[in-house]
């Protein structure tokens, strides 16, 4: 065994084994400018002054624990006439005596020493921690990368939960009022739509034919319209659709037809028991409160429905 892997080893039991008095003693390996790397944040030292001062604030955090080593291996490379590389590795462990505390570090280190005066003095340290997610020949960081990524889609999926209707897909009635908020600056059309006789469907066919009815009508409403456009199930059978951006009632009752006759389409080539849709629409003035709109919307559909249903009305 050589000098330096000998000195290195003997300096890691000191580090982590010996007492305050021969710990603050290691200073005296150190060359004045030496720089010293650990794995916290914090762990960079350009100076032994600074890393003696480091380790007295260590060993009072320290207090009463006594390291063991477990496992130690280092190898050393000549860097030169006058400078060797010392590397390996050392695995220490503790345990406080009531069993509540544990520690088991696996840790990595490299020291450069230099011949100063005919004494060999560290003019370099680094060590750290390999990290504990890494899985045998992975490259560094993707098993935490993969950590992140299957977290932000957990917190992407309960989010949209917490946005949308859980039987239609469609945004739910927060979220539309939201948009109704973010898009009042423009002009826009405000629709209030429910199924025709929608008790009846349930009553004679099931609540599963009704909930077909519904998804079926979600699927209509969301190929109608455009992008920008926001769909939402209110509740029951009850949704709710703006158009931002939209000027005319001639494109607003357009749209309204469309949807009027892919419905009949729909029951027609299906058989979804999804007969005919009532609608009311109103225009909506620039930064005009949803209530508003809304109630217009909404006494233009009680307009629809008495007046024969499966039709709309501009009010």
């Amino acid at each position: 065994m050589s000098e330096l892997i000998k000195l290195t080893e003997q300096l890691w039991k000191e580090y982590f084994i010996g007492d305050q008095e021969s710990v603050l003693r290691l200073a005296d390996l150190f060359e004045e400018d030496c720089v010293v790397i650990g794995t916290g944040k914090h762990e960079f030292y350009r100076s032994r002054a600074q890393f003696r001062q480091a380790m007295g604030l260590e060993l009072q955090e320290r207090a009463g624990i006594r390291f063991q080593f477990r496992d130690f291996f280092c190898e050393e490379q000549a860097a030169g006439p006058d400078a060797s590389l010392v590397y390996g590795s050392a695995v220490i462990c503790w345990e406080s005596p009531d069993g509540a505390v544990r520690v088991d570090m696996d840790t990595r280190f490299s020291i450069l020493y230099k011949r100063v005066d005919g004494r060999w003095k560290v003019v370099h340290i680094h060590q750290s921690n390999p990290n504990l997610e890494q899985l045998q020949g992975e490259s560094y960081p993707k098993t935490l990368t993969q950590q992140v990524e299957r977290a932000q889609a957990r917190i992407k999926s309960l989010q949209q939960l917490a946005e949308q209707d859980g039987l239609t897909g469609l945004i739910n009635f927060r979220s539309f009022k939201e948009r109704y908020r973010r898009s009042a600056h423009q002009p826009a059309w405000l629709y209030v739509i429910d199924i025709d006789n929608f008790k009846e469907v349930n009553d004679r066919h099931g609540h599963l034919c009704g909930n077909t009815a519904l998804v079926r009508l979600a699927g209509i409403l969301t190929a109608a319209v455009r992008e920008q456009d926001a769909v939402c199930r209110m509740g029951g059978d009850e949704f709710l659709l703006l158009c931002p951006g939209m000027w005319s009632e001639e494109a607003a009752c357009a749209l309204a037809s469309r949807l009027l006759e892919s419905v009949e389409a729909d029951a027609g080539e299906n058989g979804s028991g999804l007969w005919g849709i009532s609608v009311g629409l109103t225009q909506v003035a620039p930064m005009e409160p949803f209530d508003r709109a809304f109630s217009r919307a909404d006494a233009a559909l009680y307009i629809s429905k008495t007046s024969g249903k499966h039709r709309f009305t501009v009010r």
